[in-house]
Protein backbone atom coordinates (compact mmCIF):
# COMPACT_ATOMS: atom_id res chain seq x y z
CA UNK A 1 0.00 0.00 0.00
CA UNK A 2 1.60 3.10 -1.06
CA UNK A 3 -0.84 5.84 0.29
CA UNK A 4 -0.07 7.90 3.57
CA UNK A 5 -2.85 8.97 6.06
CA UNK A 6 -2.44 12.38 7.65
CA UNK A 7 -1.23 11.13 10.92
CA UNK A 8 1.68 9.16 8.99
CA UNK A 9 5.10 9.36 10.79
CA UNK A 10 7.42 8.89 7.97
CA UNK A 11 8.51 12.19 7.66
CA UNK A 12 9.30 12.34 11.37
CA UNK A 13 11.20 8.83 11.08
CA UNK A 14 12.84 10.06 7.90
CA UNK A 15 14.25 12.94 10.09
CA UNK A 16 16.03 11.14 12.19
CA UNK A 17 17.23 8.63 10.24
CA UNK A 18 18.68 11.50 7.81
CA UNK A 19 20.23 12.74 10.88
CA UNK A 20 22.42 9.44 11.71
CA UNK A 21 23.54 9.09 7.92
CA UNK A 22 24.01 13.01 7.81
CA UNK A 23 26.32 12.30 10.75
CA UNK A 24 28.11 9.26 9.23
CA UNK A 25 29.12 11.48 6.09
CA UNK A 26 29.69 14.66 8.44
CA UNK A 27 32.04 12.17 10.36
CA UNK A 28 33.71 10.79 7.68
CA UNK A 29 34.54 13.76 5.90
CA UNK A 30 36.20 15.56 9.12
CA UNK A 31 40.15 15.77 8.57
CA UNK A 32 40.44 15.46 12.66
CA UNK A 33 41.20 12.17 13.74
CA UNK A 34 39.93 13.77 17.22
CA UNK A 35 36.69 14.40 15.87
CA UNK A 36 33.62 12.95 17.83
CA UNK A 37 29.98 13.47 17.31
CA UNK A 38 26.56 13.79 18.71
CA UNK A 39 22.93 13.20 18.05
CA UNK A 40 19.83 14.74 19.45
CA UNK A 41 22.21 16.53 22.57
CA UNK A 42 22.33 20.16 22.12
CA UNK A 43 21.32 19.68 18.20
CA UNK A 44 20.45 17.50 15.79
CA UNK A 45 24.02 16.75 15.28
CA UNK A 46 26.76 18.10 17.43
CA UNK A 47 30.41 17.64 15.97
CA UNK A 48 33.48 18.74 17.87
CA UNK A 49 37.09 19.27 16.41
CA UNK A 50 40.15 21.00 17.02
CA UNK A 51 38.85 23.09 19.94
CA UNK A 52 35.62 24.28 18.07
CA UNK A 53 31.69 22.84 18.41
CA UNK A 54 29.77 22.80 15.65
CA UNK A 55 25.65 22.59 16.04
CA UNK A 56 23.80 21.54 13.22
CA UNK A 57 20.19 21.71 11.96
CA UNK A 58 18.97 19.48 9.31
CA UNK A 59 16.11 20.30 7.64
CA UNK A 60 15.36 17.14 5.18
CA UNK A 61 12.93 16.84 2.82
CA UNK A 62 12.11 13.85 -0.39
CA UNK A 63 10.64 16.62 -2.67
CA UNK A 64 12.34 17.02 -5.77
CA UNK A 65 12.38 20.84 -5.36
CA UNK A 66 11.43 22.25 -1.85
CA UNK A 67 10.84 25.55 -1.19
CA UNK A 68 13.98 27.88 -1.34
CA UNK A 69 14.99 28.89 2.04
CA UNK A 70 13.93 33.31 2.76
CA UNK A 71 14.22 35.20 6.12
CA UNK A 72 10.77 34.19 6.48
CA UNK A 73 10.93 30.06 5.84
CA UNK A 74 9.46 28.43 9.00
CA UNK A 75 12.61 26.47 8.93
CA UNK A 76 14.78 29.35 9.35
CA UNK A 77 12.84 30.75 12.45
CA UNK A 78 12.24 27.10 14.05
CA UNK A 79 16.00 26.51 13.83
CA UNK A 80 16.92 30.15 15.74
CA UNK A 81 14.98 29.12 18.66
CA UNK A 82 16.41 25.77 18.71
CA UNK A 83 19.72 27.49 19.42
CA UNK A 84 18.72 30.44 21.62
CA UNK A 85 17.38 27.89 23.56
CA UNK A 86 20.60 26.36 24.06
CA UNK A 87 22.52 29.78 24.28
CA UNK A 88 23.29 29.55 28.04
CA UNK A 89 25.15 26.14 27.58
CA UNK A 90 27.08 27.48 24.43
CA UNK A 91 30.53 29.23 24.23
CA UNK A 92 29.81 30.85 21.13
CA UNK A 93 33.38 32.12 20.54
CA UNK A 94 34.08 28.51 20.43
CA UNK A 95 31.12 27.57 18.69
CA UNK A 96 29.40 27.62 14.94
CA UNK A 97 25.81 27.41 14.03
CA UNK A 98 24.78 25.44 10.72
CA UNK A 99 21.72 25.34 9.46
CA UNK A 100 21.59 22.35 7.15
CA UNK A 101 19.08 22.22 4.30
CA UNK A 102 18.30 19.63 1.25
CA UNK A 103 16.67 23.61 -0.23
CA UNK A 104 18.03 26.09 -1.86
CA UNK A 105 18.98 29.56 -1.42
CA UNK A 106 16.36 32.24 -2.89
CA UNK A 107 18.67 34.07 -4.77
CA UNK A 108 17.38 37.27 -3.89
CA UNK A 109 17.78 36.59 -0.16
CA UNK A 110 19.50 38.19 2.03
CA UNK A 111 20.26 34.84 3.61
CA UNK A 112 23.11 34.39 0.93
CA UNK A 113 26.04 36.25 3.36
CA UNK A 114 25.70 33.00 5.44
CA UNK A 115 27.27 30.78 2.80
CA UNK A 116 30.41 32.24 3.60
CA UNK A 117 32.01 33.09 7.32
CA UNK A 118 33.92 36.28 6.44
CA UNK A 119 30.58 38.29 4.86
CA UNK A 120 29.15 40.91 6.93
CA UNK A 121 25.99 40.28 8.39
CA UNK A 122 24.58 43.77 9.25
CA UNK A 123 21.35 43.95 6.14
CA UNK A 124 20.58 40.49 7.11
CA UNK A 125 20.05 41.43 10.60
CA UNK A 126 17.95 44.44 9.89
CA UNK A 127 16.44 41.74 8.13
CA UNK A 128 15.67 39.30 10.57
CA UNK A 129 14.46 41.97 13.32
CA UNK A 130 11.84 43.07 10.61
CA UNK A 131 10.73 40.29 9.57
CA UNK A 132 10.06 39.12 13.31
CA UNK A 133 8.80 42.05 14.52
CA UNK A 134 6.30 42.02 11.61
CA UNK A 135 5.10 38.36 12.63
CA UNK A 136 4.31 39.97 15.93
CA UNK A 137 2.82 42.72 14.92
CA UNK A 138 1.03 41.50 12.58
CA UNK A 139 -0.23 38.23 15.34
CA UNK A 140 -0.88 41.01 17.91
CA UNK A 141 -3.45 43.15 15.20
CA UNK A 142 -5.44 39.33 14.58
CA UNK A 143 -5.79 39.06 18.39
CA UNK A 144 -7.44 41.96 18.94
CA UNK A 145 -9.28 42.13 16.13
CA UNK A 146 -10.54 38.30 17.60
CA UNK A 147 -8.74 36.29 15.04
CA UNK A 148 -8.75 32.71 15.55
CA UNK A 149 -6.22 30.80 14.88
CA UNK A 150 -3.74 33.77 15.32
CA UNK A 151 -1.52 33.34 12.11
CA UNK A 152 2.58 32.34 11.60
CA UNK A 153 2.25 29.99 14.97
CA UNK A 154 4.88 28.08 13.54
CA UNK A 155 7.45 31.02 13.70
CA UNK A 156 6.01 32.88 16.52
CA UNK A 157 8.46 31.22 19.14
CA UNK A 158 11.43 31.63 17.27
CA UNK A 159 10.70 35.49 16.24
CA UNK A 160 9.73 36.17 19.99
CA UNK A 161 13.24 34.67 21.26
CA UNK A 162 15.12 36.39 18.85
CA UNK A 163 13.69 39.83 19.34
CA UNK A 164 14.21 39.39 23.41
CA UNK A 165 17.89 38.57 22.72
CA UNK A 166 20.23 41.92 23.27
CA UNK A 167 21.00 43.34 19.90
CA UNK A 168 24.35 42.58 20.41
CA UNK A 169 23.95 38.85 21.49
CA UNK A 170 21.88 38.66 18.20
CA UNK A 171 24.65 39.94 16.01
CA UNK A 172 27.29 37.81 18.29
CA UNK A 173 25.00 34.48 17.22
CA UNK A 174 24.22 35.58 13.84
CA UNK A 175 28.19 36.12 13.28
CA UNK A 176 28.34 32.04 13.95
CA UNK A 177 25.79 30.65 11.94
CA UNK A 178 26.69 29.37 8.40
CA UNK A 179 23.89 28.35 6.28
CA UNK A 180 24.19 25.14 4.19
CA UNK A 181 21.92 24.52 1.39
CA UNK A 182 21.50 22.09 -1.50
CA UNK A 183 22.78 18.68 0.62
CA UNK A 184 21.93 15.68 -0.43
CA UNK A 185 18.39 14.04 0.86
CA UNK A 186 18.56 10.44 2.55
CA UNK A 187 18.10 8.66 -0.77
CA UNK A 188 21.49 9.77 -1.73
CA UNK A 189 23.34 9.74 1.33
CA UNK A 190 24.89 6.40 1.33
CA UNK A 191 26.05 6.39 -2.54
CA UNK A 192 27.44 9.83 -1.53
CA UNK A 193 29.60 8.20 1.36
CA UNK A 194 30.60 5.07 -1.25
CA UNK A 195 32.24 7.58 -3.63
CA UNK A 196 33.92 9.32 -0.70
CA UNK A 197 35.93 5.76 -0.38
CA UNK A 198 38.76 6.36 -2.21
CA UNK A 199 41.05 4.30 -0.91
CA UNK A 200 38.85 1.51 -1.41
CA UNK A 201 38.35 0.03 -5.13
CA UNK A 202 35.40 1.19 -7.03
CA UNK A 203 33.55 -1.92 -7.35
CA UNK A 204 33.68 -2.27 -3.98
CA UNK A 205 33.17 0.66 -2.63
CA UNK A 206 29.27 0.41 -2.69
CA UNK A 207 29.39 -2.61 -0.39
CA UNK A 208 31.92 -0.68 1.98
CA UNK A 209 29.19 1.66 2.18
CA UNK A 210 26.59 -0.20 3.15
CA UNK A 211 28.29 -2.40 5.91
CA UNK A 212 29.65 0.72 7.35
CA UNK A 213 26.10 2.04 7.10
CA UNK A 214 24.83 -0.86 8.87
CA UNK A 215 27.68 -0.78 11.91
CA UNK A 216 26.68 3.12 12.03
CA UNK A 217 22.91 2.45 12.65
CA UNK A 218 23.72 0.12 15.19
CA UNK A 219 25.99 2.11 17.24
CA UNK A 220 23.28 5.24 16.95
CA UNK A 221 20.72 2.61 18.51
CA UNK A 222 23.09 1.62 20.98
CA UNK A 223 23.74 5.30 21.70
CA UNK A 224 19.96 6.28 22.01
CA UNK A 225 19.23 3.42 24.47
CA UNK A 226 22.55 3.34 26.61
CA UNK A 227 24.25 0.35 25.33
CA UNK A 228 27.10 3.07 24.74
CA UNK A 229 28.22 6.62 25.45
CA UNK A 230 26.53 8.98 22.84
CA UNK A 231 30.11 10.55 21.74
CA UNK A 232 30.88 8.61 18.27
CA UNK A 233 34.65 9.29 17.87
CA UNK A 234 35.87 8.95 14.22
CA UNK A 235 38.88 6.89 15.16
CA UNK A 236 35.85 4.40 15.93
CA UNK A 237 34.56 4.91 12.32
CA UNK A 238 38.24 4.73 10.96
CA UNK A 239 39.12 1.63 12.65
CA UNK A 240 35.63 0.19 11.83
CA UNK A 241 36.37 0.94 7.74
CA UNK A 242 39.24 -0.69 7.64
CA UNK A 243 38.45 -4.01 9.16
CA UNK A 244 35.56 -4.30 6.35
CA UNK A 245 38.35 -3.42 4.05
CA UNK A 246 40.42 -6.19 5.35
CA UNK A 247 38.00 -8.84 5.28
CA UNK A 248 37.10 -7.85 1.94
CA UNK A 249 40.62 -7.99 0.87
CA UNK A 250 41.67 -11.51 2.94
CA UNK A 251 37.97 -12.74 1.54
CA UNK A 252 37.42 -13.64 5.69
CA UNK A 253 33.96 -14.02 6.35
CA UNK A 254 32.30 -11.94 9.08
CA UNK A 255 30.13 -13.48 11.37
CA UNK A 256 27.63 -10.87 12.15
CA UNK A 257 24.77 -12.34 13.65
CA UNK A 258 27.08 -14.64 16.43
CA UNK A 259 25.53 -12.14 19.44
CA UNK A 260 22.25 -10.92 17.88
CA UNK A 261 18.69 -12.18 18.28
CA UNK A 262 16.30 -13.63 16.20
CA UNK A 263 13.26 -10.54 15.98
CA UNK A 264 9.88 -11.62 18.04
CA UNK A 265 8.58 -12.53 14.69
CA UNK A 266 10.57 -15.34 13.61
CA UNK A 267 9.36 -18.56 13.58
CA UNK A 268 11.77 -21.76 12.59
CA UNK A 269 10.92 -24.55 10.58
CA UNK A 270 8.20 -27.24 12.68
CA UNK A 271 11.01 -30.08 11.88
CA UNK A 272 13.73 -28.58 14.18
CA UNK A 273 11.16 -28.40 17.12
CA UNK A 274 9.82 -32.05 15.99
CA UNK A 275 13.56 -33.21 16.23
CA UNK A 276 13.66 -32.19 19.80
CA UNK A 277 10.58 -33.29 20.55
CA UNK A 278 11.55 -36.53 19.63
CA UNK A 279 14.19 -37.54 22.16
CA UNK A 280 12.19 -35.56 24.83
CA UNK A 281 14.00 -32.14 24.24
CA UNK A 282 12.47 -29.04 26.64
CA UNK A 283 11.00 -25.91 25.99
CA UNK A 284 14.41 -24.67 26.98
CA UNK A 285 16.14 -26.59 24.16
CA UNK A 286 13.68 -25.45 21.66
CA UNK A 287 14.21 -21.66 22.79
CA UNK A 288 18.46 -22.46 22.26
CA UNK A 289 18.01 -23.94 18.80
CA UNK A 290 15.85 -21.49 17.29
CA UNK A 291 18.02 -18.94 18.31
CA UNK A 292 21.20 -20.73 16.98
CA UNK A 293 18.98 -21.88 13.85
CA UNK A 294 18.25 -18.43 13.20
CA UNK A 295 22.30 -16.83 13.86
CA UNK A 296 23.52 -19.65 11.41
CA UNK A 297 20.63 -19.17 8.36
CA UNK A 298 20.88 -15.81 8.97
CA UNK A 299 25.09 -15.45 8.47
CA UNK A 300 24.65 -18.53 5.89
CA UNK A 301 22.54 -16.60 3.65
CA UNK A 302 24.36 -13.34 4.20
CA UNK A 303 27.77 -14.98 2.93
CA UNK A 304 26.41 -16.50 0.08
CA UNK A 305 24.86 -13.14 -1.13
CA UNK A 306 28.05 -11.04 -0.49
CA UNK A 307 29.78 -13.36 -2.43
CA UNK A 308 28.07 -16.16 -4.21
CA UNK A 309 31.69 -18.21 -4.29
CA UNK A 310 31.58 -18.70 -0.48
CA UNK A 311 28.34 -21.46 -1.22
CA UNK A 312 31.17 -24.31 -2.08
CA UNK A 313 32.47 -23.45 1.01
CA UNK A 314 29.95 -23.12 3.47
CA UNK A 315 28.34 -26.71 1.63
CA UNK A 316 31.51 -28.45 2.01
CA UNK A 317 31.33 -26.98 6.00
CA UNK A 318 27.83 -28.68 6.44
CA UNK A 319 29.35 -32.19 4.78
CA UNK A 320 32.12 -32.10 7.51
CA UNK A 321 29.91 -31.58 10.11
CA UNK A 322 27.53 -34.38 8.89
CA UNK A 323 30.34 -36.44 8.95
CA UNK A 324 31.27 -36.12 12.48
CA UNK A 325 27.60 -36.47 13.38
CA UNK A 326 26.86 -40.05 11.91
CA UNK A 327 29.92 -41.62 13.53
CA UNK A 328 28.29 -40.15 17.12
CA UNK A 329 24.63 -41.20 15.29
CA UNK A 330 26.32 -44.82 14.36
CA UNK A 331 27.50 -45.59 17.40
CA UNK A 332 24.23 -44.49 19.44
CA UNK A 333 21.94 -46.94 17.28
CA UNK A 334 24.22 -49.48 18.08
CA UNK A 335 24.03 -48.98 22.14
CA UNK A 336 20.19 -49.05 21.55
CA UNK A 337 19.32 -51.90 19.93
CA UNK A 338 16.35 -53.16 21.41
CA UNK A 339 15.97 -50.91 24.49
CA UNK A 340 12.86 -48.82 24.84
CA UNK A 341 11.93 -45.77 23.36
CA UNK A 342 12.71 -43.57 27.14
CA UNK A 343 16.57 -45.01 26.63
CA UNK A 344 16.92 -43.91 23.04
CA UNK A 345 15.09 -40.28 24.05
CA UNK A 346 18.00 -40.18 26.77
CA UNK A 347 20.55 -41.58 24.31
CA UNK A 348 19.28 -38.53 21.91
CA UNK A 349 19.31 -36.08 24.37
CA UNK A 350 22.73 -36.89 25.01
CA UNK A 351 23.43 -36.64 21.27
CA UNK A 352 21.89 -32.98 21.05
CA UNK A 353 23.87 -31.87 24.04
CA UNK A 354 26.70 -32.95 22.11
CA UNK A 355 26.07 -31.07 19.16
CA UNK A 356 25.86 -28.16 21.60
CA UNK A 357 28.15 -27.90 24.14
CA UNK A 358 31.31 -30.57 22.11
CA UNK A 359 31.30 -30.33 18.75
CA UNK A 360 31.59 -26.10 18.53
CA UNK A 361 35.19 -27.06 20.35
CA UNK A 362 36.01 -30.40 18.97
CA UNK A 363 35.19 -29.68 15.37
CA UNK A 364 37.37 -27.01 12.97
CA UNK A 365 35.88 -23.57 12.52
CA UNK A 366 34.18 -23.11 8.92
CA UNK A 367 37.15 -20.16 9.01
CA UNK A 368 39.17 -18.50 11.50
CA UNK A 369 37.27 -15.47 11.57
CA UNK A 370 33.70 -17.69 12.50
CA UNK A 371 35.01 -18.91 15.89
CA UNK A 372 31.30 -18.12 17.86
CA UNK A 373 29.67 -21.56 18.66
CA UNK A 374 26.72 -20.17 17.50
CA UNK A 375 27.54 -21.34 13.43
CA UNK A 376 28.14 -25.18 14.34
CA UNK A 377 25.19 -24.97 17.14
CA UNK A 378 23.14 -23.52 14.43
CA UNK A 379 23.63 -25.33 11.50
CA UNK A 380 23.18 -28.60 13.35
CA UNK A 381 19.84 -27.86 12.90
CA UNK A 382 19.46 -26.36 9.58
CA UNK A 383 20.66 -29.60 8.99
CA UNK A 384 18.41 -31.24 10.90
CA UNK A 385 15.44 -29.85 9.07
CA UNK A 386 16.32 -31.98 5.97
CA UNK A 387 17.30 -34.85 8.02
CA UNK A 388 20.80 -34.65 6.80
CA UNK A 389 21.24 -34.97 10.90
CA UNK A 390 19.14 -35.62 14.07
CA UNK A 391 19.62 -36.66 17.81
CA UNK A 392 16.93 -39.72 18.08
CA UNK A 393 18.14 -43.18 16.90
CA UNK A 394 15.40 -43.92 14.89
CA UNK A 395 14.23 -40.30 14.13
CA UNK A 396 15.13 -40.94 9.65
CA UNK A 397 11.86 -43.14 10.07
CA UNK A 398 9.76 -41.83 13.12
CA UNK A 399 9.58 -37.98 11.27
CA UNK A 400 9.03 -39.67 7.59
CA UNK A 401 12.35 -38.89 5.80
CA UNK A 402 12.54 -42.68 4.80
CA UNK A 403 11.13 -43.83 1.52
Amino acid sequence: MDSTNAHSADASALGFLYQAQYALLRLWNETSFEAVIYLETLDDVVLEANGQTILEQLKHSLSTKPDAITVASVNVWKTFKAWIDVLPDLDLSKTSLHLVTVADISPTSPLKVLLDETENRDKLLIALQEEAQRVIQERADAEAKGIKPLPHAKRAPGCEAFLKLTGDLQAEMLSRVRLKPGQQNIRHIEDELAKRLTSVLAKDQPHVAALMVEWWNRQILYAHCGKRDKAIHRFELVKRHMEIVADIEHDNLVDYFAAELPPDTYRSHPMVEHQISLVGGTEAWLQRAVTNEWRARESRSRWSTENPTWQERISKYDNRLAEEWSYKHADMCEECGGQSDEVKKTKGRELLRWSFYEAPEKIEYLTSSVTAPSYVRGTYHVLSIDGRVGWHPDYFALLGFKK
